[in-house]
């Protein structure tokens, strides 16, 4: 197998990037007091996103689950800032929703809440590191 080196400029914003955080967004949206959804529903889906997003983040950040085995575009040189772009965008998103629930509901709540922002936290701060092509 032939190695490829890249000498390409590294991207911090690519087009998975920008679809990453206008699927966000619109999930921000859904929450949001603007949202044609009823409160309890609101609420409920509150709860799922900081799980949704830590499932994404472990399958296709961290694992390179993809539907095409030969698109790992993150293990280039120029790839490693995308992907830390990448996981910056979920782990800010992931921080925000864990305080909406952290705001919203009672003792239970709150603890999922503290959990699941003590996470996102340690992903963002450094829990995991960009990944490298091996030789």
């Amino acid at each position: 197998m032939l190695a490829r080196i890249d000498f390409s400029i590294s991207d911090l914003f690519n087009a998975k990037s920008a679809v990453l955080f206008l699927a966000l967004c619109f999930l921000a949206y859904l929450i949001s007091p603007r949202s044609p959804l009823e409160n309890k529903e609101r609420d409920r889906l509150a709860l799922v996103y900081p799980l949704l997003i830590f499932v994404y983040v472990l399958l296709f950040q961290v694992f390179f689950l993809s539907l095409n085995p030969h698109v790992h575009y993150y293990l280039s040189r120029s790839g490693e800032f995308t992907w830390i772009m990448n996981t910056g965008i979920c782990c800010a998103f992931g921080i925000v929703f864990s305080i909406r629930i952290f705001r919203t509901f009672g003792s239970g709540g709150r603890i999922y809440g503290v959990i699941s922002m003590l996470i996102f936290l340690l992903l963002l701060l450094g829990g995991m590191s960009p990944p490298v092509m091996s030789k």
